[in-house]
């Protein structure tokens, strides 16, 4: 086996959780039951190793935590692919979106489902979330996933409208569409990560979660940047790098790399030193800082192998 060419710099090892055959089974099963159907759900559901991308970012969870996760990855894609990434934004796509936006806010509000299978695979996602942990508040996952929704209409708008944003607007909200917000939420979860509210809101550890989602976002906009491009897809920090600066793509890959490095080294000055910064040098932290690696080392090696993103560079 060759040496596995990552496009962004990775010091974390693959720790994969060895249920990742178990949790796509469950996928597929679930999937079945609420009535994911046609070629794009088939791809997903069966062709791009999402529970290879949960089993490395949860490489220490609890199988039934596992299995939410990488239903929570399915819907994701699914939901991204079908309003998110939308590849045609004319006539009526704002009513189209307002409505698919508008049956999973009845999901997260617990007003029921509907016919729509997505809703139903949200609402399996929150069901199992309650059973697995009861006493678990669920609220900040769900006002991240109404934020995720909101954030996709201006990423919808700035197409609609043909306009490429500038870095400044572009990373902040690359975060909360992207669903990095989310995903912490989630973390807490899958995890059983428990910060007292004083550490969870200390600017430093506020800081290593902005870089991490930074270095997320950023390894995912060089993977995916040859399949948006051929798509007329401008979400990416690529592209905004060309327009914003005029650069060529040679030029704006290295910065978007020089920024994945940097935002990996932000992480790990914190990380190495919690109290120099004025955080707990405490297990429960250690183990978020840990968490945090892991899905790092998701973030670069899962679209390498996925062939969600496998493209010639």
């Amino acid at each position: 086996m060759g040496v596995e060419q990552l496009l962004v710099p990775c010091p974390f090892p693959d720790r994969s959780h060895p249920a990742a055959d178990q949790a796509a089974g469950y996928v597929r099963t679930v999937a079945a039951e609420v009535g994911l159907a046609g070629a794009a759900s088939a791809t997903v559901v069966h062709s791009i190793a999402l529970a290879d991308a949960a089993a490395m970012t949860y490489p220490d969870a609890e199988l039934d935590r596992l299995r939410v996760a990488t239903l929570w990855i399915a819907f994701l894609v699914l939901f991204d692919d079908a309003w998110s990434d939308l590849l045609v934004v004319e006539g009526d796509w704002r009513e189209q979106v307002r409505a698919a936006h508008h049956r999973i806010h009845r999901v997260l509000d617990g007003a029921g489902t509907g016919d729509d299978p997505l809703a139903r695979l949200l609402a399996r996602i929150l069901d199992d979330i309650a059973v697995t942990a009861p006493d678990w508040d669920s609220s900040r996952l769900r006002t991240e996933i109404r934020r995720y929704l909101a954030a996709t209409v201006w990423e919808l708008e700035m197409r609609a409208a043909n306009r490429i944003p500038d870095l400044h607007a572009y990373l902040p909200m690359r975060r909360v569409f992207s669903t990095m917000t989310v995903q912490r939420e989630l973390d807490y979860y899958v995890c059983r990560l428990d910060l007292p509210e004083p550490v969870r809101h200390h600017p430093c550890l506020e800081l290593v979660d902005l870089a991490v989602a930074d270095y997320g976002c950023l390894a995912n906009d060089l993977y995916s940047f040859d399949s948006e491009r051929q798509h007329g897809i401008t979400s990416n920090a690529i592209t905004v790098l060309q327009h914003q600066y005029g650069w060529d793509v040679p030029t704006s890959v290295a910065q978007v790399q020089r920024m994945a490095a940097a935002a990996l080294a932000t992480f790990q000055q914190v990380s190495d030193d919690p109290p120099r910064f004025g955080l707990p040098d405490s297990d429960e932290l250690r183990r978020y800082l840990d968490h945090y690696e892991a899905f790092m080392s998701a973030a670069a090696r899962w679209p390498a192998r996925s062939a969600r993103y496998r493209t010639e560079r």
